[in-house]
């Protein structure tokens, strides 16, 4: 009877291990799916931005290497947003010699009747501020 007994757990222990082996099969399957998927996502993403690329560099895309896209982004884009720096911080400084030379004509009375100009109140006011004492 015991006999007949460790048979049965030895056949279902059987059954148990090709159930195991069958379904580590699947999740193996699905796991390669899975990685398919993600490689496909990759190589689309890829293939826009380097399509993006491309159209960025107009005409000449063609003739560079793989190699030379990281150069050609440094030299070009880069360049690009310090010309944007460039231009904007040379607008404010035409703006600021516009406002120096506009504001000398300007004239502010004191509390005790004294004449002071636009431009030399606004440097008394920044010296307070930053505590430093005037140039002579």
């Amino acid at each position: 009877m015991e006999n007949n007994s460790i048979k049965k757990s030895e056949s279902k222990l059987k059954e148990l291990e090709k159930k195991k082996a069958a379904l580590n099969e699947k999740i193996k399957l699905e796991r390669n799916k899975l990685n398919a998927k993600k490689r496909k996502e990759r190589t689309k993403r890829l293939i826009e931005k380097g399509a993006v690329l491309e159209s960025l560099q107009g005409s000449n895309a063609e003739n560079l290497a793989p190699d030379q896209t990281l150069d050609w982004i440094r030299q070009n884009i880069a360049s690009e947003k310090e010309k944007g720096l460039v231009r904007q911080l040379k607008v404010t400084q035409d703006e600021l010699k516009f406002f120096k030379r506009t504001a000398k004509k300007w004239t502010l009375t004191n509390d005790d009747g004294s004449k002071i100009t636009v431009t030399e109140f606004i440097h008394q006011q920044w010296l307070s501020k930053n505590k430093q004492a005037p140039k002579n």
